[in-house]
């Protein structure tokens, strides 16, 4: 080689040039109850890494109905074509919803629109395997979805098999939701007339009413249940059973923040039930006494951090009530490692962990440069 040719060199470094920024993962988060103040796991998502953008509604979504009214159809269609327009305006890398049935507008219509993006359904629960043509429509709206987040391990095999979709698409984590501090909601008893001391059980999917008012009947203490009317037993009330049927969110978690413990009665041997009361129970640090199934095993240690009692069983739910009403240092220790169980697992900064690593998994985009298209 003659002194007048040159070796090619990597001039970048001597230069002073500064390799470009990674980019950022785009993450469209569509949900009805997100808000300026209410980001959801975007709020989580390090600013660093994630670009997020959001899609919601302005006007209020009924979400305590056991099974979806047409007007709440309405709406989410609605919210799927708001998001669709979204993404046609703004190309993203990852799409999350809220919720099966957001899933499933907003995967019907972005098949029909034949948008390609990876699809993650958070908070994946049907309360009940679909049957008849709403199964069917399932498995068309659900087959461009690439994770279903769901919050018991039996429930992966389950909908494997009513969607008919492999298992590995179906992704086990703890149900999560924001962080709350019991001494924010104060004031129940004096706004609503309650009990010195009461047991709480709120919610309607897969309730098992009939059990736990027998098993209350006289006993000592006031139970205070807030549910939908059809989630209820037919027949007089007991006189020591307080209903309300419909109070706003604040309300509900005030009811279980003062309560002496929590009642989760289950009856549904198919899917999952009571976690979303669970884990507000747990994060207020109120003590818990569910029935053993589906949705309660993967997050009970029981005499740890709540109690189980057996499906049905009038006299092991007497039992149990009674026994934690009568000793108040095992309710302390038990809401004790609730709060901390919570704290580790249940809050919206551990789900955005989640769908951190998630993102890594379904985008590779992650790892792309500046000169992405689109």
């Amino acid at each position: 080689m003659s002194q007048s040719q040159e070796t090619p060199q990597d001039t970048s470094q001597d230069s002073g040039q500064e390799a470009a920024p990674a980019a950022k993962v785009r993450v469209l988060l569509v949900a009805w109850f997100l808000r300026p103040e209410r980001r959801w796991l975007g709020e989580f998502l390090p600013p660093e890494r994630f670009e997020c953008s959001y899609v919601g509604l302005d006007e209020r979504v009924d979400s305590t109905r056991m099974r979806t009214p047409g007007k709440k159809w309405w709406q989410l269609f609605r919210l799927a074509l708001k998001a669709r327009r979204h993404l046609a305006r703004h190309p993203q890398d990852l799409l999350v919803t809220a919720f099966p049935q957001v899933g499933f507008t907003v995967g019907l219509v972005n098949l029909l629109s034949f948008a390609r993006l990876p699809h993650v359904v958070w908070y994946f629960n049907c309360g009940h395997e679909y049957q008849g043509p709403r199964k069917w429509l399932s498995r068309v709206a659900y087959r461009s979805v690439h994770r279903f987040i769901v919050y018991t391990m039996h429930e992966r095999s389950v909908y494997a098999r009513v969607f008919a979709l492999p298992e590995s698409r179906f992704h086990f984590t703890h149900l999560t939701g924001p962080e709350l501090k019991a001494g924010e909601f104060r004031g129940a008893r004096e706004r609503f007339g309650l009990a010195p001391r009461y047991i709480a059980a709120l919610g309607s999917s897969g309730r098992d009413y009939d059990t736990l008012f027998r098993a209350v009947e006289g006993l000592p203490v006031q139970l205070v249940v807030v549910a939908h009317p059809s989630a209820l037993p037919s027949g007089p009330v007991p006189p020591n059973i307080k209903v309300m049927t419909s109070i706003p969110q604040e309300d509900y978690l005030r009811v279980i923040a003062e309560a002496e413990l929590v009642a989760i009665p289950v009856n549904n041997r198919e899917t999952a039930s009571g976690q979303m009361t669970l884990i507000q129970a747990m994060s207020l640090g109120v003590p818990v006494v569910a029935t053993r199934c589906i949705g309660t095993e993967d997050y009970i240690r029981h005499g740890e951090n709540g109690w189980f009692v057996q499906m049905g069983d009038v006299e092991h739910w007497r039992r149990t009530l009674r026994s934690l009403l009568d000793d108040p240092e095992a309710r302390r220790r038990s809401a004790t490692e609730a709060l901390r169980f919570a704290q580790e697992r249940l809050t919206d900064r551990a789900g955005a962990q989640v769908l951190a690593d998630l993102a890594g998994e379904l985008s590779p985009l992650t790892d792309r440069g500046p000169g992405r298209p689109g």
